[in-house]
């Protein structure tokens, strides 16, 4: 895609050590989602603050913003393209209506996932997973969009949209 949407700060640099990187993405994540309450569409928005015995000290929440399962080993494994974003996720979230954001909502219909919000830079490959939870949102997921298959499947959560 084209140069970072000037309404949004710029993508990370992610060259270093993996413990550099670590560090830089860990205070994004502190400073927009530890320190300051983000919001959407009025509504608190909170992220999975367990913090697990293989996740460095570090919240589900972070890793699933940074990271991908590998469904071989179950694994989360970092991937750059998502990470290198995450200063996007905070003012996306906080947005007021733009035409370069499709904010959604799509019924996956399982009872545990049920309606998620979806909210889509859709020019850049970029997406948030929230999910209602009474009087708040709930940070499911960011991702970047890699491959035509999940383009495909995102424009069908678009054109089936509650």
């Amino acid at each position: 895609m084209s140069s970072d949407p000037s309404f949004l700060p710029p993508i990370l640099d992610l060259a270093g050590t993996w413990e550099d990187i670590l560090s830089v993405l860990y205070e994004v994540f502190e400073n927009d989602f530890k320190q300051h309450q983000a919001s959407h569409s009025g509504m608190r928005v909170l992220y999975d603050g367990r913090v697990t015995a293989d996740g460095d000290g570090k919240e589900e929440g972070f890793w699933h913003a940074i990271s991908k399962t590998d469904y071989n080993t179950g694994d989360r494994v970092p991937e750059f393209r998502r990470a290198e974003r995450l200063p996007w996720a905070r003012p996306l979230m906080m947005s007021s209506p733009r035409v370069e954001i499709k904010v959604f909502d799509y019924d996956h219909g399982s009872k545990d996932k049920g309606i998620r919000r979806y909210i889509w830079l859709d020019n850049y490959d970029y997406v948030l997973v929230l999910q209602e939870k009474k009087k708040l949102f709930f940070w499911i997921t960011a991702f970047h969009i890699s491959t035509a298959q999940s383009r495909t499947d995102m424009g069908h959560r678009y054109a089936n949209r509650v």
